[in-house]
């Protein structure tokens, strides 16, 4: 895979060395996410290869990484997914000093209407717009117990006010970070064993394939939870038990140049 996809700098556009993408590249990088991610759960589940599934959901962070940096990509307002295999990969140092940092700046509002000004993703979760739930997993990662308890406060007062139909789904995710900020594990497995139920399950994981061996976000709250030194317990094959405890491999490649 290295040699397959490996970008020399030596032959990128002066634009690319300037952090400046083509359209096709940008898609190129999210194709590439998608492969790799098969061949994350491809690792773990055939190969039972812990360590190979966890380089491989690190450079899925790296490359959520150089979406946002370069593109100011609004991933995390309908993303929830990524942040978990980022976090999948146990490499704290950059989970938490990078991937919990990513933010973007945006000139475009959800009627397309441009900006003079633009606007953060800080300033639409204040908002109470949807990257309010990555940006609440963010401060669970960074320890910033002020932004967790306005950040629920948030979800309760505006995100169901401006999205009412996504209630009864998003509750459980709204109660999740409740339990978690309190450090009540066994209402965090409560929850959890509710997400993972096949009503709900079916609901928030639509990927034909992808559903049949994981369950976002329940897998994604569960790694939270045991970063957070909450060890929750989930009795469903869709939260793979061995991936949760913290175990970082002994060392984390970069393998494209562009990435460096």
């Amino acid at each position: 895979m290295k040699n397959r996809y490996k970008l020399s700098t030596n032959t990128l556009m002066p634009k690319l060395l300037e952090n400046i993408l083509t359209y096709k590249q940008f898609e190129y990088v999210g194709s590439l996410k998608s492969e790799i991610l098969i061949t994350a759960l491809f690792s773990f589940f055939e190969e039972h290869n812990i360590p190979k599934a966890k380089q491989n959901f690190y450079i899925m962070g790296l490359l959520d990484a150089f979406r946002i940096k370069n593109y100011q990509n609004r991933m995390f307002d309908y993303d929830l997914a990524s942040i978990g295999y980022a976090m999948l990969s146990d490499n704290l140092p950059f989970v938490k000093n990078v991937y919990a940092n990513l933010t973007y700046n945006t000139f475009y509002l959800e009627d397309k209407t441009k900006r003079e000004i633009p606007l953060s993703m800080d300033e639409m979760v204040e908002d109470g717009e949807g990257a309010i739930f990555v940006h609440t997993m963010q401060q669970f990662l960074k320890g910033n117990t002020e932004l967790i308890e306005r950040n629920i406060n948030l979800i309760e007062t505006k995100y169901f006010k401006l999205y009412p139909k996504n209630k009864e789904t998003m509750s459980y995710d709204l109660e999740f970070f409740k339990a978690l900020f309190q450090k009540d594990k066994q209402k965090c497995e409560e929850i959890l064993q509710q997400m993972v139920s096949p009503k709900i399950h079916k609901k928030r994981n639509i990927d034909t394939l992808l559903n049949k061996y994981i369950s976002m976000p329940a897998l994604c709250y569960a790694k939270l939870a045991w970063i957070c030194g909450v060890e929750v317990e989930v009795k469903s094959k869709l939260i793979p038990k061995e991936l949760l405890p913290v175990q970082p491999n002994e060392r984390y490649e970069i393998p494209y140049d562009f990435l460096q």
